[in-house]
């Protein structure tokens, strides 16, 4: 049974699954993954009860570019999950994805990206998940990408800005049109070299809309102590309140060390130079929100009730409107 009411409140707008520690009735560890082939409404059940207790009481089921076929399932099966007695720290569905820029892509199958706007793909996504799709990441870049976003918006969906390598217009017309978050700031979102990512005009712009929230991974891997700082700072002085902090977490996050299959991708878990467990190459963190908050405070850069808002109050008043509209908001108290 969940305890929830024993947990302080943590809100995960960016949790793609999760693995589970072997237990004696599997003989095995059990990953389950949001966009799998083979989800199953047992392995949404697994997944929350065990996202519970390491201390993720609310969150959006993230499901990342998939095949139309597997998405529109999986869609469903959550939306199912989200009406079970034990579905209720499920407070809706993001789906990053696939309406991204190719060169941007991630972790991200190419052959699932659609680098256009398919509005009434959008639209059977919307529909098979019994209007429980909330949160969408779309690259301002994808033709079409403006009128795609204002109908998005339209529907109560909040639009988030992600996985793109948008120009200073792109950006400016995806906001005007109703965009009104930016996804895993610092992680596929730059058309420059690597080195050079975090530092153009384009990524000021995202983060200085006073429209805008702004996601951080505070794992200490997907972006550096230098960069939460100064971003935090800026976001936090243009725009109090906007900061959210998320995990992005992988699948593959709690798992043992080893290979793994992820998109037909050789994936290893294993330590990194500083003796920390994560996967190679990066798919999302190995962390879940209240270890990434640990790794945070250890970093004395963010204070405590900047923390606490990160993952209650601001991230709840970015999804709001669309939380009402599916009568899914979660009045918290308590303090994370």
């Amino acid at each position: 049974m969940l305890r929830q009411e024993t947990i302080s409140p943590i809100v995960d707008l960016h949790l793609n699954g999760i693995t589970i520690p072997k237990r004696e009735a599997l003989g095995r560890q059990q990953i389950v993954n949001f966009s799998a082939h083979d989800l199953s409404l047992e392995d949404v059940r697994s997944a929350t009860e065990e996202l519970v207790k390491r201390g993720t009481t609310h969150f959006l089921a993230t499901l990342v570019s998939g095949p139309e076929q597997t998405t529109l399932r999986n869609l469903a099966t959550i939306a199912e999950a989200m009406i079970q007695p034990w579905g209720k720290p499920i407070i809706g569905i993001h789906a990053e994805g696939p309406f991204f820029s190719i060169e941007t892509k991630g972790a991200h199958c190419e052959r699932d990206i659609r680098d256009y706007a398919d509005l009434s793909l959008f639209k059977r996504m919307f529909d098979a998940s019994k209007g429980n799709l909330v949160l969408a990441t779309v690259s301002p870049a994808i033709k079409d990408a403006a009128s795609f976003i204002e109908e998005i918006a339209k529907m109560g969906v909040v639009v988030s800005l992600g996985h793109h390598n948008a120009n200073l217009v792109q950006i400016k017309e995806a906001i005007d049109a109703g965009a009104t978050a930016i996804t895993h700031a610092g992680n596929g979102w730059s058309k420059e070299p690597p080195t050079d990512a975090r530092k153009n005009l384009e990524v000021v712009a995202q983060l200085t809309d006073e429209r805008t929230f702004v996601m951080f991974i505070p794992d200490g891997i997907h972006v550096s102590r230098d960069f939460l700082s100064i971003w935090h700072k800026v976001v936090e002085a243009v725009k109090p309140g906007h900061s959210v902090f998320v995990s992005d977490a992988s699948p593959l996050s709690g798992a043992t060390e080893g290979d793994y299959d992820f998109c037909k991708q050789d994936i290893r878990v294993e330590r990194d130079e500083r003796g920390r467990l994560r996967t190679f190459p990066l798919t999302g963190s190995y962390e879940q929100l209240r270890d990434c908050l640990t790794i945070l405070r250890g970093m004395n850069i963010v204070s405590e009730s900047d923390i606490v808002a990160g993952v209650t109050s601001n991230p709840l008043a970015l999804m709001e409107p669309a939380l009402r509209r599916i009568d899914r908001f979660p009045e918290l108290s308590g303090l994370a």
